[in-house]
């Protein structure tokens, strides 16, 4: 008999999404006519030779690029046509990011680090703080709180970005390559607090070529010449 798949409502939709690029009289498309369904909960790796148009999906999908053609729906919204101001404003109430690079301030504590996406959401002082502080700890950071970037290892930076990220408590998270900058123990730790996160229910979109990263999300999708030619899953979670 076959297994019945659980059925999750899917918080993000991308239908049909092209995303051309022109350079002088060249036009690349990065992305073409791509469809995808995430479900609530999800974690996703996504897969592909360099230019295959993963880090593109990942841009067009966290509301970091316009698409050129096709829809996007978060959370059952159509949200394609919305303004820079708009986009900005979905971005830090509904999405976290984690890059390679950290993308930390050098002169800014990582507590300061942490309260930005509250400052921009106009969150008190005290709050901000208060909730900054919070999320260091969570991530083990409890006795780094005053430490600037150049004071902590890869791996504490790493975690900070990963606060930064959450402490607005996104409904999507977006990693791209976030242990790429980092030494196997340090990349092990990342791992495992992604994992730890998923659990507890955030929806987790991750870009990496390292297939050892790939192993830890039940969902695996590799892109070539801007389209998926592979969705595989191992949780039996369907999206309607």
């Amino acid at each position: 008999m076959a297994k019945t798949k659980k059925k999750v409502k899917a918080i993000l939709e991308l239908k049909k999404v092209s995303k051309i690029y022109t350079l002088g009289q060249q036009s690349i498309s990065a992305l073409n006519k791509l469809t995808l369904s995430v479900c609530e909960g999800d974690f996703v790796v996504i897969m592909g030779a360099s230019g295959s148009g993963k880090s593109t999906l990942l841009q067009v999908a966290s509301m970091l690029s316009q698409v050129t053609e096709g829809e996007i729906f978060l959370k059952g919204k159509n949200v394609t046509e919305y303004d820079e101001v708009e986009r900005a404003h979905l971005r830090n109430k509904e999405i976290g990011f984690v890059f390679q690079q950290f993308n930390l301030l050098a002169k800014t504590s990582a507590v300061e680090q942490v309260e930005l996406p509250l400052l921009y959401a106009k969150v008190s002082e005290e709050d901000r703080k208060k909730r900054a502080i919070e999320m260091l700890k969570k991530l083990g950071l409890s006795d780094r709180l005053l430490n600037k970037p150049g004071e902590l290892s890869g791996g504490q930076q790493q975690r900070v970005a990963i606060a930064r990220a959450l402490v607005n408590d996104p409904s999507i998270v977006f990693a791209d390559e976030p242990t790429g900058n980092l030494d196997s123990k340090s990349g092990g730790e990342i791992k495992k607090i992604l994992i730890k996160l998923n659990k507890e229910g955030k929806t987790i979109i991750l870009v990496t070529h390292d297939p050892d990263v790939a192993k830890i999300a039940q969902r695996k999708i590799f892109i070539k010449d801007g389209q998926i030619i592979k969705d595989t899953r191992t949780d039996g979670k369907k999206c309607y």
